[in-house]
């Protein structure tokens, strides 16, 4: 079931992607800028992955609970970080953050494109998500120090009506309204959703 799926899953993501537009759809009403000089001229380059992998017959993406004394603390995310210099592309840096964050063996990691870059004005991190497939169930072994928790779901779950919900938050610079996943009670927003909303257009236009 799954093998013609990804292959349109592939092609869908080399041809053109729905965009800022569909980024959009999951933004909080507010996106605060980070300190000064955080205008998006010299953004840190990140690296993400959506990990793609069979799950009964579906398929399934992972997030991660952050650990609270960990980078970005608390968060759900997708795996992944920033471009060390070592790093030869971002590419690399999305495979390398994924097995240092949760173990999985980035031989058994099939990249099948790209998604649209998105600026984090709060982080001043340039966010590049890739798509990525594991055929077969990998072994997750967390690191302890940054991951509380790995989180497996199905997309069709992910993306049933029902689990896009909106939640308020209270800031001392003013309440922001943002939508969310609800992830099996996780709550997966901000430029993680934005990052996903997209994914969703390209994985509903691929089963319509």
């Amino acid at each position: 079931m799954t093998d013609p799926l990804i292959l349109k899953i592939e092609q869908a993501l080399g041809r053109e992607l729905p965009g800022q537009a569909a980024q959009l759809l999951m933004a909080p009403t507010l996106r605060p800028c980070g300190g000064a000089g955080y205008d998006g001229t010299h953004p840190q380059p990140s690296g993400v992955m959506i990990l793609l992998i069979p799950l009964e017959e579906q398929l399934s993406t992972v997030f991660i609970h952050r650990s609270v004394w960990g980078p970005h603390g608390g968060q759900i995310s997708l795996p992944g970080g920033r471009v060390e210099k070592t790093d030869p592309d971002l590419v690399y840096t999305a495979l390398r953050e994924t097995s240092e964050e949760i173990g999985v063996d980035t031989q058994s990691v099939r990249v099948l494109g790209s998604l649209t870059p998105l600026y984090v004005p709060h982080s001043n991190y340039l966010i590049h998500p890739f798509v990525g497939f594991v055929d077969g169930a990998p072994e997750f072994h967390p690191d302890a120090h940054e991951v509380e928790e790995v989180i497996q779901i199905p997309l069709m779950t992910l993306f049933d009506k029902e689990n896009r919900k909106i939640m308020t938050l209270h800031r001392p610079q003013g309440d922001i309204t943002a939508p969310y996943y609800d992830a099996s009670g996780h709550r997966v927003w901000g430029a993680t959703a934005m990052i996903i909303s997209e994914f969703e257009k390209v994985f509903i236009s691929c089963i319509s």
